[in-house]
């Protein structure tokens, strides 16, 4: 049984209720421990938070640009402990945790009649179904909200465990249940911009230093297409975790301990609840009506290649049938095993390997909101024709220039055909990371421990973005500027609105470039969370520690370390879906130092402990804390470039961090052949230093007010950041901008009990 504060009482309050004005903050949390019998405990949490920043409103007008927020937090959390008997323990948990986090502003919201006063042509109600808050619109440069986001999370889970003594066996098995669910609403409804372009002298590549102007095109209401209005549809997003585990600690003899274990994991793919969300482009999939009549592509296409054009592609979304955004695996095993031998009283070798496996609901975060392509859309305004606005502020988006609706599933197999499309991976696999560490311990006077330890990660099915929509680069080298000439667009309005609804049908020209590609019908094409890059860590540390007594602790460590993960090294490599292994551009050398020291003066320390409480408050209880940090610097990264040379310097300055001289531009219609860094070429080193000092006083037996003092980056030092790799730029090869900032330091006020 475990030994809790208050084993002895057959029931425990622990109670804080909390309040500050400055950000209309409270807090209640109260637990509650029963000793139902000798046999079984029960443990109760109940908290709860409610935060609101609301900041002044200067100007008293709700069309200020100003944010606030609200902060909410509601969680309950219950633990039996039951002894089935002597050598078995049954523990059993459940919880439940809701969140509130908007940004939002209740004294700046307005209503659909504040827009209809200021908008009586009601353009904006299409766009209106399912908001939640309205806020004035964005309109630059310092009027109304630009977005907003209404998160309401919640999440289930419950767990249960069983422990047994089983001879020379410590034996561990449960069963844990998690559920995610995402209530996101994340709204955009307009932004309008006033380009000063507008009210410049001309329309052709306007000076706006010398005419133009923002405010006096705002005046006038002139729009152009940077103007946009948005619907963003909310949605309610779901996911199921499972998860089974079975471990034993193994004493073999008394020096040597064996652990084995074996973890299970499932978890469903997110569903929402009206079956808004895409699963994928089926590009096996013929279309039928491109197949019977394909589009014409011109001659200067065919004279640079002839692409054998693949006209597929069918857009399937999540059904009743098919309600999950992908498919997850359902043979996800995390083995691992550890061993623990003494090899004397005061030395000790471990050694470890486990199975990380990345759960599809981090990798893919709920709250970012899911893709649900046909459910958003967005309008731009009519763009400037010769410099003349053809939209103005006072009715955006007239009967000429409607508003594009939501089309939900309606286009079905044809949605995102003629326009750019994204989406996740079916078959999803998420990073797999197989870590070993080998350790060796050693225990020195004065409680002084030693710990050097080799460190191994072996990382595959790690995500990257894989698009399939990919010209051979060795076309634009040949062939140069001549893939972005225009061509007519054989695709122009093209079959009808319903069967080719992208914005591809609208465009009278279009690149050779674009042609080349082996879906033409499509703009980029991106399957994201695609598994393959693998990554390789190794690292060797050395640390010092000794643990808190006599009121003095300190730790020292340094690390060196080495990571690659494999990358598509130039345009070549992307286009074979070859890849190579980078050097990270991490530092490899990292020295970090903490101790601190409880001046043995004043009551319970080893000196004046019974000293009178008016010398205590002035020299007791006093605590001063130390942190250092220091690391060799990051590698310096270079784009693609020409270079004859090895651009290190033995003496390098922040005038001069390398040599610039063998460095050009390079040719644009040719492939990266230059290194990504080079071996010893690292930016500036970094140190920090930071420390705390801290006062305690003691009011009674369970009170006690503590004062702290802490200061970051005492030294109040200059870290630089890396020199400036722009090889147009006049400060190209120089340290010139700060990696930190000054002296900061900061006191606060606790008060314990």
């Amino acid at each position: 049984m475990p030994n809790n504060p208050g084993d002895d009482q057959t029931g425990v309050n622990n109670f804080k209720l909390g309040y500050a004005r400055l950000f209309r903050y409270w807090n209640f949390s109260d637990r509650t421990d029963w000793n139902v019998s000798e046999r079984l405990r029960v443990f109760g949490r109940y908290s709860r938070f409610y935060t609101t920043l609301a900041p002044k409103n200067w100007i008293e007008s709700r069309a200020a640009a100003f944010n606030g927020g609200i902060m909410a937090s509601r969680n309950v959390a219950g633990d039996a402990v039951f002894l089935w008997n002597p050598r078995t323990v049954l523990n059993l948990r459940g919880s439940y945790y809701s969140l509130q986090d908007d940004l939002d502003n209740p004294a700046a919201e307005v209503t659909e009649a504040d827009y209809a006063a200021f908008w009586p042509s009601g353009w904006y109600k299409p766009y209106l179904s399912g908001f939640r808050k309205l806020y004035y619109p964005n309109v630059a440069p310092y009027m109304g909200r630009t977005s907003f986001w209404l998160q309401h999370p919640h999440n289930y889970s419950a767990h249960a465990r069983v422990s047994r003594e089983q001879g020379a066996h410590q034996l561990k098995w449960g069963l844990e249940y998690r559920r995610h669910v995402a209530d996101v609403h994340m709204p955009s409804l307009s932004s309008f911009s006033h380009s000063p372009a507008l009210t410049a002298d001309t329309f052709i590549s306007p000076n706006t230093k010398l005419s133009g102007d923002t405010w006096a095109t705002f005046l006038l209401g002139a729009l152009d297409s940077s103007s946009v209005a948005r619907y963003v549809t909310p949605q309610v997003t779901s996911m199921h975790y499972y998860a089974g585990y079975l471990q034993d600690d193994f004493k073999v003899h008394r020096n040597l301990t064996l652990n084995l274990g074996l973890r299970y994991e499932y978890s469903t793919p997110p569903v929402e609840e009206n079956d808004k969300l895409s699963r994928y482009l089926d590009l096996n999939n013929p279309i039928p009506e491109m197949q019977a009549n394909p589009p014409v592509i011109p001659a200067e296409v065919r004279a640079i290649a002839n692409i054998p054009y693949r006209y597929n592609g069918a857009w399937v979304f999540t059904d009743s049938s098919h309600r999950g955004m992908y498919r997850t695996l359902k043979t996800v095993f995390i083995p691992r095993a550890g061993m623990a031998l003494r090899l004397n009283d005061r030395t000790a070798l471990r050694i470890g390997y486990a199975r990380y496996v990345t759960p599809p609901q981090s990798q893919i975060p709920l709250l970012e909101g899911l893709p649900t392509d046909g459910f958003n859309a967005s309008t731009a305004a009519a763009p400037a024709l010769e410099g003349v606005p053809q939209a103005k502020l006072q009715d955006p988006f007239p009967a000429s220039n409607p508003l594009i609706l939501p089309v939900g599933k309606s286009l079905g197999r044809y949605t995102n055909l003629g326009s750019a499309a994204s989406w996740v991976q079916q078959e999803m696999r998420t990073g797999v990371n197989d870590r070993f560490n080998f350790s060796i311990q050693r225990q020195l006077p004065e409680q002084i421990h030693v710990d050097f330890t080799f460190f191994l990660n072996l990382g595959h099915d790690l995500p990257y973005s894989k698009p399939f929509n990919l010209s051979d680069p060795n076309y634009l080298y040949t062939h140069k500027a001549t893939l972005a000439k225009t061509v007519p667009n054989p695709f122009y309005q093209y079959l009808t609105q319903d069967k080719f609804p992208g914005a591809l049908r609208n465009q009278q020209r279009v690149t050779i470039g674009s042609l080349l590609v082996p879906y033409p019908q499509y703009g980029s094409l991106t399957q994201t969370y695609t598994s393959g890059v693998l990554n390789r860590y190794r690292a060797f540390q050395l640390k010092v520690q000794r643990p808190t007594s006599k009121g003095y602790s300190f730790m020292i460590s340094y690390a060196y370390n080495r990571e690659r993960s494999s990358n598509f090294f130039n345009e070549l490599d992307q286009y074979a879906e070859r890849f190579t292994f980078l050097d990270s551009d991490n530092p490899r050398h990292r020295f970090n130092a903490a101790w601190t020291w409880e001046l043995p003066f004043g009551r319970d320390r080893r000196f004046w402990a019974g000293a009178h409480p008016v010398l205590d408050g002035l020299l007791g209880g006093w605590t001063l804390s130390w942190v250092s940090f220091w690391n060799s610097g990051s590698f310096v990264r270079f784009g693609k470039m020409e270079v004859t040379g090895n651009p290190v310097l033995s003496n390098p300055t922040k005038e001069k961090w390398f040599d610039t001289s063998v460095f050009k531009i390079a040719d644009p219609y040719a492939p990266r052949s230059n290194p990504y860094q080079y071996e010893g070429l690292t930016g500036p080193g970094r140190i920090d230093v930071n420390s705390t000092l801290a006062k305690n006083f003691r009011i009674a037996e369970r009170w006690r007010l503590e004062f702290r003092l802490e200061a970051y980056n005492l030294t109040n030092s200059i870290m630089w950041s890396n020199p400036n790799t722009v090889v147009t730029s006049s400060l190209f090869g120089r340290v010139t901008s700060q990696a930190n900032v000054g002296r900061e330091i900061q006191y606060a006020a606790r008060l314990h009990f």
